[in-house]
């Protein structure tokens, strides 16, 4: 085969979940902003983790983005597969998430007007990108004829739980540009946008549940998706907690009224980060049973194991603060230590199959 031949192949089989691996290593720089006091050398590190996602945010939207003009068949083809379409909404996603990274490391290095106007392009993007997929793919779901129980998989909460991710950057520039035009924009988009993913998050993991339970587990390589299930709570618990001020500033609540939101919204963040929390045990035990039962080989959604696993220590880290109770920064760091070994072996296993060419041969579910 020629050289020709191979660039060819890694851009027409490129997965579309390849930006999973560029929130599971951007959420590492939120984690580590969450307790860094507990940690040598926290903002070396922010910046590290910020500067490698940063590479690979841009180093993966080349391939991504040359797919769509010159394999635009072959794209479609994913986008109407009920497995690969949920993981088309990971490159909108990333860039919020990016931007919630650039939001804790990029004063350090950059003036904070400069970070500000960068969170709210990549905002923009990606929460109109995370609109557009979670209408197309669902659509897709709906008029599938030959849509079968075992096609069912937690992957499926990507496209219209990706809007919980909104609300997270856009509370925060909701507070930096309250006197400008984009203030109210961004908070009201916001509140659109967690009403949406909240309810669709009920309603697809109820779908989803039903396969669990009257069907036989997803296929090996799908596993990792069971893991996909924590983010939403965990992403809840956050914007209960950090939504409060937005919520006091924009519908101009009383002292009184701000005050019952934020005993509210600590009850509100301890409850949801608790469900959260049971299901990162129930992930974690049906994972070792499925192992156990089937190999379970690696592809690009074992990637899935990250960013979940990485919300779910920011939310833990979120909650703590508000709350100050030592268990919850015991958690915190323990999970934050379990999720840099889960990253660094993910990590390991792709680099060596990009190496080794062996993860661009035709993906699929």
């Amino acid at each position: 085969m020629s050289h020709h031949d191979d660039k060819s192949n890694i851009i027409r089989n490129f997965a579309p979940g390849w930006y999973a691996s560029v929130m599971g290593t951007a959420v590492i720089v939120i984690d580590i902003f969450a307790f860094q006091d507990a940690i040598p050398l926290a903002q070396v590190w922010q910046l590290l983790f910020l500067a490698l996602s940063g590479i690979m945010l841009v180093v993966i939207s080349v391939p991504w983005t040359l797919r769509w003009f010159l394999y635009f068949d072959d794209v479609w083809q994913d986008l109407q597969h009920p497995v690969s379409a949920a993981f088309f909404p990971t490159m909108p996603i990333s860039l919020i998430v990016w931007g919630i990274a650039l939001e804790k490391a990029g004063p350090l290095f950059l003036p904070e007007a400069t970070v500000h106007a960068v969170m709210q392009v990549l905002w923009l993007l990606g929460t109109v990108g995370i609109g557009i997929f979670a209408v197309l793919i669902l659509n897709t779901y709906f008029y599938k004829e030959d849509m079968q129980w075992k096609m069912a998989n937690l992957g499926w909460l990507i496209p219209p739980v990706s809007a919980l991710i909104v609300p997270v950057l856009g509370g925060s520039l909701s507070l930096v540009y309250a006197d400008a035009f984009w203030g109210p924009i961004n908070f009201y988009t916001s509140l659109i946008y967690l009403g949406t993913g909240a309810l669709l998050f009920l309603f697809v993991t109820a779908t989803v549940f039903s396969r669990y339970l009257f069907h036989e587990l997803p296929p090996g390589h799908l596993a990792p998706t069971i893991w996909i299930g924590i983010a939403p709570t965990a992403i809840l618990a956050i914007t209960a907690l950090k939504f409060v001020k937005p919520l006091v500033l924009y519908f101009q609540a009383t002292e009184e009224a701000a005050k019952t939101l934020a005993v509210m919204a600590k009850a509100a963040g301890v409850g949801l980060w608790g469900f959260a929390f049971f299901w990162l045990i129930l992930a974690l035990v049906l994972v070792v049973l499925h192992h156990q039962q089937k190999p379970l080989p690696f592809a690009m959604s074992w990637w899935a194991f990250t960013f979940p696993s990485g919300a779910f220590v920011v939310a833990t880290g979120v909650v703590y603060k508000a709350v100050h109770a030592p268990f919850f920064q015991a958690v915190g760091l323990l999970g934050l230590a379990g999720f840099l070994i889960v990253w660094a072996v993910v990590s390991w296993q792709t680099v060596r199959r990009v190496v080794s060419g062996e993860i661009f041969v035709k993906h699929g579910g």
